[in-house]
């Protein structure tokens, strides 16, 4: 290859980057947070010796999203929005970290920055990511739509939405060629209709409706997982649909199966990822719901020690219903 034709003259900085795509496409396949960490160090390494690498910059910030840090991504993020480089990947991800934050006030921003990657994507003629972008679109409305401060009728529309559109793209996805982006498209579509029916059999549990929601979360979380067994992303969201499943159960027996098989996919997800509060939240509360306290504070200390966006106030609860051994404090938790 054309030394000019590189992004970067720096040979320490690309052969870093090379290392750091490597990496990363290992972790794609594996879930392995090793290869995760190593990939962020050398893409961090990359950026370091030459400010102006810009792609090093962006892969970056995806790593640094992927590892719960957001607050880190979002910077690197808008530096390549400034310098008008790599714009829609860039709104893209942007859009992507600030969900990862799950605050109303992201959300609202993450929206905005998918409609910035549109208009970037068509302007510079990238229909290649027009799917991609929609399917972050469908992620952006199923997490809103169960995780947002806003009245349930604003939900369910979110929702129900999150459900049209993300089936649509899936048929669409199914239809074409398989390629790695065309993968990646249907992953990301699979996942978030999955979690949109999980939200809408947890938060309208009345609805004649709500068995078949739940039926088809575990169906497309499923299909998420048969693309990328390792995702730990739809392990937890596994786990999630399993845990809130229990916590509808009528017989305690019910319950307690169900509880297990929601562990069983989070230590799946820890086993091969532990950098992430989020598994360990969910690990101490599956463990307060059956009353293994000793295990809830080992995951609760666990999980305090690495990044995520598990709000002070949740950690200081599931602390104190362990200390007082009453797992009905936590029960709405999820």
């Amino acid at each position: 290859m054309d030394r000019r034709s590189l992004p970067t003259k720096d040979a320490d900085a690309f052969s870093s980057f090379v290392q750091g795509r490597a990496l990363f496409q290992a972790y794609l396949g594996s879930g392995q947070g090793e290869d995760l960490q190593q990939a962020r160090d050398r893409f961090a390494s990359a950026a370091a010796r030459d400010s102006e690498f810009d792609i090093a910059r962006l892969y970056l910030a995806v790593t640094q999203t992927e590892l719960r840090d957001s607050d880190a991504a979002i910077p690197n993020l808008k530096e390549l929005v400034q310098r008008n480089r790599y714009l829609p990947e860039a709104h893209v991800q942007l859009a992507y970290a600030h969900i990862k934050r799950y605050r109303d006030v992201d959300y609202a921003a993450a929206d905005q920055e998918l409609h910035s990657a549109s208009v970037a994507a068509k302007g510079g003629n990238r229909e290649d990511l027009i799917d991609l972008i929609e399917a972050y679109r469908v992620f952006l409305l199923a997490v809103r739509g169960g995780r947002a401060k806003e009245e349930i009728s604003r939900k369910r529309q979110y929702l129900e939405e999150a459900v049209g559109a993300g089936q649509k793209l899936v048929e669409r996805a199914d239809r074409e060629k398989a390629s790695n982006e065309k993968l990646a498209i249907l992953f990301e579509a699979r996942n978030a209709v999955g979690i949109a029916f999980l939200w809408l059999g947890e938060l309208f549990p009345s609805e004649p409706s709500s068995a078949f929601w739940w039926k088809e979360s575990e169906r497309y979380l499923r299909s998420a997982l048969d693309l990328r067994p390792n995702s730990v992303r739809a392990l937890q969201n596994m786990g999630l649909l399993r845990m809130l499943r229990g916590d509808r159960a009528t017989e305690p027996a019910e319950a307690r199966g169900l509880y297990q098989e929601a562990k069983e996919f989070v230590l799946h997800s820890l086993g091969l990822n532990s950098f992430d509060q989020y598994p360990h939240y969910q690990m101490a509360l599956l463990s307060a719901r059956t009353e293994d306290w000793s295990a809830a504070k080992s995951f609760l200390e666990a999980g305090q020690t690495q990044k995520g966006a598990i709000s002070a106030e949740k950690w200081a609860a599931i602390k104190k219903a362990i200390e007082d051994h009453d797992r009905s404090q936590i029960l709405t938790f999820r």
